[in-house]
């Protein structure tokens, strides 16, 4: 065997080696000491210091990069520059920060070209490391000056949440600072900060920029390093920053931060970059990342600034929408960030243009109609010889500069935003590279585009007064939001057309807001780091994995709560407006220039508590319509799902088909199947209206919902299902054990492992009296859960819950049994759960199809109702008799629904046209007499005389409380809703009386018309 290359040291050599080395530690601990700020003597201990010491010595060895992790803390050491913070918070993405200090020496290392920088990242606080009583009685006198009234629980809070070094590193202003700054953020989703110059940075040395931050619910995982990423594109060094976490383990943790900021080149902070533009971005940070084709292709090559670069984000995002219907394929969205980033020259003139446009410091409608004009050209010689990549990238980039041209107002210049909002002239439509008239058979009145952290979402309305509700649509996998992203201009689109038709009996025009939120899979890092926490606070596995399932719940209902009001506060930017018509927020150019005034509901995923919130801050922004803006709260609302108001009309025109088809649902007994549970509203309130009229004819016989499938052949316990309704609970709750022989139940949440890449649901099956457990493979659990429902034979299906096009043109088949239709009659209680092509196939085999535009109106009548109640009375007043009110809006209801069932049946029974047609029909007819009757009393000032015609058409069109106790102020609403109501009533009650081949010319009969004639 060889002698080894480096032999062991000898006794002699070792301690000749230990004594230099103790000579090179103690020089190195000594210069620590001497040329680190007396700051890093303050918070380092000498133990630590010690353990610094100690790694230097390998400093070089190690590439000039050090990372000591210790239990509570980890310390990084390397060569200060502008990217030293990039560096040293990178690796830590997935550690929930709770203190981050740096330190810079005086000079260099020995041997060394540039400063050391030292940086301490705490994890978690030690009990040594608590506040002494003493400093807690300060505080809280400090704290008691801002907030007399605080209570001790809310002092306990920030108390326990205040690092200590985060205190000691702060003077007293700055600590009042912070703590104003913190309450503020505890009720608001925007960045709350405050920004002082140091005139006399100079001669104090310190940070030409000192900024405070306060900013509830922001993620763990990596938010300082990207801070520190928008710090460093603006030119800007961070010299100080100390940060830590209030209540860390809640939703609705506050960080602090207090950072200190220096021009990259040694300048004060303002000569090296626009403050306004470094802050509108700084205020995004919590909400948009940055890594992505767009950051790498424009901002960090330093195409555009950040903000550009989001500009360019919206770009992608509008334009996708708009585009996948021409090619889901050809314009999937990663197509059209490659159209934008291809020709990269093309987009930064798109952003110029834009500012041209909308920055309020260079607005220059000229320069932006010549630059526009420009790039126009340059987009049509685009030519690399590939036709057809040419061809989809000149639609992308011409869609992007239709996007720039149609867009009205934007809050992208405001300073401090939650997301981004866009009002944009419909008219671009007819632009699109496809028979737009498929899709998008009529241009709307307005829509306004919003895109935030982990959402996008559109309203889209048909006229200037318009309502509908707010729709959130979350997916559970990727696969399923991707598919909903490509549709969701789409879907908002439909649902408002819908809503237009459906709105026939109300003076509103449709509208509907939908909003797309990414799955809750976004926050995994976050999960990560709660549960990394979790553990090392010593939590055993159950009381993990509670702890975890309760931070899952609370985490997801504050991700639905935080997206709404984000969307809703940028909406509210873009229509909030003074006296004079002029919008409140001075930094959006208006080209509009007229006020809107638009009415929210409710819809899917949206609480009570959103409502509340949504009514309460359009009074607290002080816009027009104030409560109105967003009907239905329980605060001072109508509850559409406590009073089941839509399912009351929908249950109208069940009985009217029933009838029809000569059976009397009081006396003969029928079957019926349901889509959606009985938690939900529509569905829930219809099994209580089967229950309470028809309790022992109607039979439920088959179910589904998000939870499972049910079928039971004699019929669910209407009931069970009664108490699951009024329990909140869904149909995998109901009791196996009393289905009937043959009856089954699919419960999709209860699932074993049978390997690891496979996984069984549990299928309850009654059998001889015996509940069967069974464990159905993925296939099998798929197939029966989408076709139980479509393929159980009963005499009606009510739609009551589920996605849009669940049933369409290519799945329409499997509500087909032996080639005949399951069902005799559909009463679409759903939203567009049909197709049209899908109804079109049932209405040729003999289904009776009364669409959602028809029976699903209760509850936009009664939002309209409520609306028209705030208009004539203060909240007060309106409690005092809003249970008598409400009865007075269900017998609107079940007026209305009554009409225009009798009417489409008659009408199909005499003329054998489809109900569908004859719904469109009736809509169209209504709405064509609305307003041609409103576009002739819009530059005509409305009679003083209650016995007027016009005037008693106003009366009469409102509920009898109004007409009695409140006509003064209902003689007072707005010109324009008091023109509608007139126009909506005189219209549908002519319809419904005289029926749809009655066409005479609507103005030339208003002189003659008399009461008697729409009474009838």
């Amino acid at each position: 065997m060889s002698e080894p290359k480096y032999p062991p040291l000898s006794g002699e050599e070792l301690q000749v080696a230990i004594a230099k080395e103790s000579e090179r530690f103690k020089a190195t601990y000594l210069w620590l000491e001497k040329h680190l700020p007396s700051s890093f003597l303050n918070e380092v201990d000498p133990e630590t210091r010690i353990v610094i010491a100690r790694n230097l010595l390998s400093f070089s060895l190690q590439g000039k990069w050090i990372q000591i992790r210790l239990k509570a803390f980890a310390v990084v050491c390397c060569i200060d520059g502008p990217a030293a913070d990039l560096q040293i918070l990178k690796p830590f993405g997935k550690f929930a920060i709770r203190y981050y200090r740096t330190f810079v020496s005086n000079e260099p290392l020995p041997g060394e070209a540039g400063n050391l920088r030292i940086g301490i990242l705490y994890f978690r606080e030690s009990e040594e490391e608590k506040l002494d009583a003493k400093t807690k009685e300060s505080l809280f006198q400090l704290v008691k000056e801002e907030h007399p009234q605080l209570e001790s629980q809310e002092f306990a809070t920030l108390i326990q949440g205040l690092s200590p070094r985060f205190i000691h590193s702060m003077n007293v202003d700055g600590l009042r600072s912070s703590i104003r700054l913190f309450f503020q953020a505890k009720l608001r989703d925007q960045c709350q900060y405050e920004l002082k110059r140091n005139e006399d940075w100079k001669s104090k040395e310190v940070p030409s920029l000192q900024l405070i931050i306060a900013w509830r619910s922001v993620p763990k995982g990596s938010f300082l390093y990207r801070l520190v990423q928008v710090i460093h594109s603006h030119r800007l060094a961070l010299q100080t920053g100390v940060a830590t976490y209030v209540d860390p383990y809640s939703c609705n943790n506050v960080v602090l931060l207090s950072l200190g900021l220096h021009g990259l080149s040694g300048k004060a902070a303002w000569e090296e970059t626009d403050i306004d533009d470094f802050m509108r971005e700084l205020a995004l940070t919590k909400y948009f990342d940055l890594d992505d084709p767009v950051g790498t292709t424009f901002v960090q090559p330093t195409l555009l600034t950040g903000n550009e670069g989001h500009l360019v984000r919206n770009f992608i995002s509008f334009t996708h929408q708009i585009l996948v219907h021409a090619d889901p394929n050809l314009y999937s969205l990663d197509k059209v960030v490659e159209g934008f980033c291809r020709h990269p020259e093309l987009t930064v003139k798109l952003c110029k243009a834009f500012s041209w446009k909308f920055n309020p410091k260079q607005n220059d409608l000229k320069i932006y109609e010549k630059e526009k004009n420009e790039l126009f050209e340059l987009i049509e010689k685009l030519d690399t010889g590939q036709a057809l990549n040419d061809l989809r990238r000149k639609n992308i980039l011409k869609q992007g500069l239709y996007f720039v041209d149609s867009t009205l107002k934007t809050n992208f210049y405001r300073t401090n935003k939650t997301s981004f909002s866009f009002r944009i002239d419909p008219t671009f439509l007819e632009k699109v590279p496809y028979a737009r008239e498929e899709k998008f058979p009529e241009i709307p009145f307005a829509i306004f585009f919003i895109r935030g952290m982990h959402f996008i979402g559109f309203n889209v309305r048909f006229r200037d007064l318009a309502r509908g509700g707010v729709r959130t649509i979350i997916p559970a996998k990727r696969e399923q939001f991707n598919s909903d992203r490509n549709n969701l201009f789409f879907e908002a689109y439909q649902l408002a057309y819908t809503q237009q038709k459906k709105n026939k009996d109300i003076p509103e025009g449709g509208a509907k807001t939908a909003i797309l939120l990414k799955p809750t899979d976004v926050f995994q890092v976050e999960e990560e780091i709660f549960v990394k926490e979790m553990k090392e606070e010593g939590l055993a596995n159950d009381a993990l994995q509670t702890r975890l399932a309760a931070y899952q719940k609370e985490k997801r209902e504050a991700y639905i709560n935080a997206s709404q009001r984000c969307l809703i506060d940028s909406l509210l930017t873009l229509i909030n407006c003074k006296i004079d018509g002029t919008l409140r927020t001075s930094s959006v150019i208006d080209y509009w220039n007229k006020p809107e005034y638009i009415y929210l509901g409710p819809d899917e995923n949206i609480s009570n508590e959103m409502l509340v919130w949504i009514a309460d801050y359009a009074v607290e922004q002080g816009y027009a319509p104030g409560r109105a803006f967003m009907s239905s709260s329980p605060k001072g609302g109508i509850n559409h799902k406590h009073y089941g108001v839509t399912s009351y009309g929908l249950h109208v025109y069940l009985e009217e088909v029933l009838h029809f088809l000569n059976i009397d649902p009081y006396k003969t007994p029928f079957t019926i199947k349901i889509s959606g549970g009985p938690d939900g509203d529509v569905a829930g309130n219809e099994i209580l209206n089967l229950s309470k009229f028809y309790p022992k004819t109607a039979k439920v016989i088959a179910l589904t919902d998000v939870s499972g499938t049910i079928f039971d052949p004699q019929g669910l316990n209407l009931e069970t299902l009664t108490h699951l309704f009024h329990e909140v609970k869904s149909i995998r709750h109901y009791p196996a054990e009393i289905l009937s022989d043959g009856g089954f139940l699919l419960d999709l949440q209860t699932k074993k492992e049978e390997t690891a890449y496979a996984i069984s649901t549990l299928l309850l099956k009654k059998k001889e009296g015996k509940v069967i457990q069974e464990w159905l493979s993925g296939n099998e659990m798929n197939l029966l859960y989408r076709n139980n429902l479509h393929q159980t034979v009963a005499d009606i299906f009510i739609p009551a819950g589920g996605r849009p096009r669940t049933l369409n043109e290519n799945n329409v088949e499997s509500f087909l049994k032996g080639g005949k239709p399951t069902s005799k009659a559909i009463v679409e209680g759903a939203n567009l759960y049909l197709t049209h092509g899908a109804r079109r196939v049932l209405e040729k085999l003999g289904v009776l199809i009364f669409k959602d535009s028809s029976c699903n109106k209760g509850g936009v009548i009664t939002s309209s109702l409520e609306v028209l109640a705030n208009l004539c009375m203060s909240e007060e007043e309106f409690l005092k008799i809003k249970e008598d009110y409400i009865k007075e809006v269900l017998t609107f209801i079940h007026a209305a629904a009554k009409k225009e069932a009798r009417l489409l049946l008659e009408t199909h029974r005499k003329t054998g046209a489809f109900l569908t047609d004859l719904s469109e029909e009736t809509s169209e007819k209504i709405n064509t007499f609305k307003y041609q009757i409103l576009d002739h009393l819009k530059n005509q000032n409305l009679p003083h005389d209650p016995n007027d015609l016009l005037i008693q058409c106003l009366i009469h069109y409102a509920p009898p409380i109004l007409q009695n106790r409140f006509l003064n102020t209902l003689l007072k609403i707005p010109d324009l809703h008091q023109k509608a109501i007139i126009g909506c009533y005189i219209a549908s009650r002519l319809v419904y009386g005289k029926g749809l081949s009655w066409t005479p010319n609507i103005i030339d009969l208003l002189p003659t018309l008399k009461m008697s004639d729409l009474d009838s």
